[in-house]
C-alpha cells in the first residue's frame, strides 16, 4: 500500500513539474500593448500616444504595430530561448521620434532570447544590451448582448 502511495505522489509531482517546464517554454499567446521599455542609449520616448503592441500566435508568429509602421516575423522558444526570425515591417515615413524608437524596438525584439511573465506582465530581454520590452496584456471587453 505504501508502495502505490509513493508510487501516486511520484507521479503527481511528475506531472505538475512536467507541465510547468512545458508552459514555461511557450511565449504567452494573445494580444499585448508595450508598458515600458529599457534601450541601452535610455533616450525617452513618448510611448503612450504611439500604441506598440505585440501579437502572439500559436503558430509561432509575432506582429503588431510598431508606432509608425506595422512589423511580423516568427519565433520559436528551445530550452526557455527565445529566437525571433524573419522580421518584416511596412515602410512608412513618419516623424523622427517614432521612427527613431521603432528602429530601437524591433532591434531589441529580434536579439532578445529571454522573456518572462510575471504578475501579468510580459517581458522580452536583450541580455547582452540589458535591453527590455515589457508588455501588458490587452483584454477584450465581453460582447454586448
Amino acid at each position: 500500500m505504501k508502495k502505490v502511495i509513493k508510487l501516486s505522489v511520484l507521479s503527481v509531482l511528475f506531472s505538475v513539474a512536467f507541465a510547468t517546464v512545458v508552459s514555461a517554454q511557450s511565449l504567452p499567446k494573445g494580444e499585448w500593448r508595450l508598458a515600458s521599455y529599457n534601450f541601452i542609449d535610455k533616450v525617452a520616448y513618448p510611448i503612450d500616444k504611439m500604441g506598440i503592441t505585440l501579437n502572439v500566435r500559436e503558430d509561432g508568429r509575432l506582429g503588431g504595430k510598431s508606432g509608425c509602421n506595422l512589423y511580423g516575423g516568427g519565433y520559436t522558444v528551445v530550452d526557455n530561448k527565445l529566437k525571433v526570425t524573419g522580421m518584416i515591417s511596412t515602410m512608412m515615413a513618419c516623424e523622427d521620434t517614432p521612427m527613431s524608437f521603432e528602429r530601437r524596438f524591433l532591434e531589441v525584439l529580434s536579439a532578445a532570447d529571454a522573456f518572462s511573465l510575471e504578475n501579468g506582465e510580459l517581458t522580452i530581454t536583450d541580455p547582452k544590451t540589458h535591453s527590455f520590452l515589457r508588455f501588458v496584456e490587452v483584454k477584450k471587453a465581453a460582447p454586448k448582448n
